[in-house]
């Protein structure tokens, strides 16, 4: 069983919350309850996994391909609050970059801020040189 809470926040950005098992039964219901944020204009995707008990490869696939589909367009998707076997899953799989794994859901916050102001930093350089 799988319980999913989505948040739309300011600025782009959405909270994922998963509870329970993302596997081989949970994965396509996870899939459907990501359709609108991917096809969105969501730019960020912070998904919150305190309690999330147990990934399956067909939930490391879900999590990889929302990865994949927001930098895809520029955007980011990051983890927080991984139990131990969900971290071990991942380290073991070497399927996400290290970067996207937060023990927190206020240090990914931190992290995110820090990108948006570097991205807005750089489209201002651009636009000074374009002048």
């Amino acid at each position: 069983m799988l319980n999913i809470t989505i948040e739309n926040e300011p600025n782009g950005r959405v909270r994922a919350c998963l509870i329970g098992r993302l596997d081989t039964e949970t994965y396509g219901q996870c899939e459907e309850r990501l359709r609108p944020v991917l096809s969105g204009d969501a730019r960020e995707l912070v998904f919150d996994l305190a309690q999330l008990d147990y990934l399956s490869s067909m939930g490391l696939r879900v999590l990889m391909q929302t990865t994949k589909a927001l930098a895809q367009r520029g955007g980011r998707c990051v983890l927080t609050r991984l139990q131990p076997p969900i971290r071990a899953v991942i380290d073991i799989a070497n399927a996400l970059p290290p970067e996207t794994i937060f023990a927190s859901v206020e240090e990914a916050d931190r992290y995110l801020d820090v990108m948006q102001r570097r991205a807005k930093e750089e489209a201002a350089k651009k636009a000074r040189r374009s002048t």
